[in-house]
Order: structure tokens, then C-alpha cells, then sequence
């Protein structure tokens, strides 16, 4: 399993490498600043594609999907991100 974190900036980037042995990818906004939007597999545009707005904002891609190169752009935004099978819940838990 890997982890770390990321940082976008005002032009597209690769925050989390592509890796052919990925099954699912855990990627999460820690930062209240601008939007920061996820090209996966190709360049992030601003404002297009998936949108990270909030802190605590999360995505998690699984299958092909995971295996692709992750680029952000969004200057300023800030992040983590975790691969492996992970399960987040946001929020206090509550077991039933």
C-alpha cells in the first residue's frame, strides 16, 4: 500500500502516479481554498471534471480507473491520498 499527500497548483500536475497493480485509489482535500479539480488519466482543467470543493472532500476510484495518473490543478488546494482497499466515512462514527 501507498500514501501521501499532494499539492495543486495553478496549472495541471500529476498528484498520485499511475500504477498498473492499483485497485483502488483513496484521494481526499484537506485545504479550504479554492476548488480543486481531478483530470484522471489526462491533464485536470479547471472548473471540468470532478470538483473538490470542501474540506474532507473524497474520491475513491477502483479498477481501471485507479491505475491511471491523477492530476490536479487548483492553486493552492492541498491533499492526501491512500491506495489499498480503504473505506472512509466522514464525520463522527456511530456504531448501531
Amino acid at each position: 500500500m501507498a500514501k501521501g499527500s499532494w499539492a495543486a497548483t495553478a496549472s495541471s500536475a500529476i498528484i498520485v502516479a499511475a500504477d498498473d497493480h492499483r485497485d483502488v485509489l483513496l484521494i481526499q482535500k484537506i485545504t479550504n481554498t479554492v476548488a480543486v479539480a481531478l483530470g484522471i488519466g489526462e491533464a485536470a482543467e479547471a472548473g471540468k471534471g470532478i470538483q473538490m470543493s470542501a474540506v474532507g472532500d473524497t474520491v475513491i476510484l477502483r479498477g481501471p480507473a485507479a491505475r491511471h495518473a491523477i492530476y490536479a490543478i487548483g492553486n493552492t488546494g492541498a491533499g492526501t491520498y491512500q491506495d489499498g482497499d480503504v473505506s472512509f466515512i466522514h464525520g463522527p462514527y456511530v456504531p448501531a
